[in-house]
């Protein structure tokens, strides 16, 4: 019969083992610039081929159709605007929305601070732009530069951005306190 301590020690070992071979890929990864920056997290690229049919949205926010009214509201009421731009077929914007914006718009104190609209990137949908004019989802994702879903802007009265985008759907664990951390600034900002 062997000790406990005999037992463990080749255990230990590859746990040693398998660990250092993680920190080792997660060092290459960082190497290689695919870790640690914001911008090129996970998300799918506005332009990409469609990788199957339109399915439903299951959780969505209030869609993008009249800026100009929403600006009004934001503005008497000094309120950011949160833009959500994604589509269809990204499974990033579908975890986002369910998990954290869905949610957020609906909960206190978010649901009377915030204003959150969706505005789809592949999508030629008309709108009222800030200024009254008239645009698209499409247009409006080439001013922001939404290239990747999800793509998170809070903007002003104006359509003016407030702080960085959130680009890409970023550590999961921690995507709604980036949220949080973006509109308590521009909160603040717009009351000061």
């Amino acid at each position: 019969m062997t000790s406990r301590a005999g037992d463990s020690a080749p255990a230990n070992a590859d746990r040693r083992a398998a660990v250092a071979a993680i920190l080792a890929s997660a060092v290459a990864a960082i190497a290689a610039g695919r870790a640690g920056d914001a911008r090129a997290q996970s998300g799918t690229p506005a332009g990409a081929p469609r990788r199957s049919n339109l399915r439903p949205r299951s959780h969505a926010l209030p869609e993008a159709v009249d800026l100009a009214r929403d600006a009004t509201i934001a503005r008497n009421t000094r309120r950011p605007i949160l833009l959500f731009f994604d589509r269809d077929d990204c499974p990033y914007c579908e975890r986002a929305l369910r998990e954290h914006l869905v949610p957020m718009s609906r909960e206190s104190p978010w649901r009377e601070e915030v204003l959150f609209r969706q505005v789809e990137v592949d999508r030629a949908r008309l709108i009222i732009d800030f200024d009254g004019g008239s645009n698209t989802h499409v247009g409006l994702a080439r001013r922001y530069k939404a290239s990747l879903t999800p793509t998170i802007v809070v903007v002003d009265a104006n359509g003016q951005p407030i702080g960085d985008p959130i680009v890409g759907l970023l550590t999961a664990d921690f995507y709604g306190a980036y949220i949080e951390d973006a509109l308590r600034a521009a909160v603040k900002r717009l009351r000061e």
